[in-house]
This record gives structure tokens, C-alpha cells and sequence, in this order.
């Protein structure tokens, strides 16, 4: 348990930031990880946390937006098209970084996969 609470405590220290610098990014950063990160325990049925984790990671979280700003946009994509705007809006992050030296994506990838990676060593913990 001493894991799960460093793993949230890390979570709610990016949450913080993360809302002084981009309140929206926070916010929808929050609202996904947060219940999985709540719902994980080393004992129970794993399979379902182990779902629940999947689908709250940053990656499927921004996947799953891109499918529903097409939605909403009234132009529905398929898998393949989802999954280029997908990699575009990953180089974009990217290439925004490298040019004009916007820090919000490293900051992303190195304060919201860790907690992620610890959640799921909570997870699966023997």
C-alpha cells in the first residue's frame, strides 16, 4: 500500500503542476487517471484492473480523444485514419518541443507513465 500511495502522490504532484501550467490538460489528465489509479489494489481480481488500467492510460486517453473529436466534428473516422491523427497529434507534440521549446509533452511522458508504470506494480505485486 505504501506503493499505491508514493504512485498517487506522484499523480497528484503532476496533477498540480500540470494545472498551473495548462488548467484544461490537468483537468482531463485528472479525470482519467485518477479513477484508475483509485481503483487499483494488489489483491482482487486483476483482470478487470488491469483493464481499467489500460483504457485510463495517457496513450489510449489521447486516442480516445481524437475518436471523439471527429465524432463531435460529424465526420467519423475509421481505426486506420484515428490512428494517423493519433501519431500526427504525437509529432506535433513533438516537433512543438523541439522548436519553439514547449515543455508540456516531456513533462507529460515523464510525470504520467511512471505513476502509470507504478499502478501497475501495485497491481501486481506478489
Amino acid at each position: 500500500m505504501s506503493l499505491k500511495l508514493v504512485a498517487l502522490l506522484a499523480l497528484a504532484l503532476l496533477g498540480g503542476c500540470l494545472a498551473l501550467l495548462n488548467f484544461s490538460l490537468g483537468f482531463l489528465l485528472g479525470v482519467t487517471l485518477v479513477g484508475g489509479a483509485a481503483a487499483v489494489r494488489p489483491s482482487g481480481h486483476r483482470l478487470p484492473q488491469a483493464v481499467l488500467l489500460v483504457l485510463t492510460s495517457p496513450g489510449v486517453s489521447l486516442f480516445l480523444a481524437v475518436l471523439l473529436e471527429r465524432e463531435l466534428l460529424e465526420a467519423p473516422a475509421g481505426l486506420g485514419e484515428a490512428w494517423q491523427r493519433f501519431l500526427g497529434v504525437l509529432g506535433q507534440g513533438l516537433l512543438q518541443d523541439h522548436l519553439h521549446g514547449a515543455f508540456l509533452s516531456p513533462l507529460l511522458a515523464l510525470g504520467a507513465y511512471p505513476c502509470w508504470l507504478l499502478l501497475w506494480n501495485v497491481l501486481f505485486w506478489k
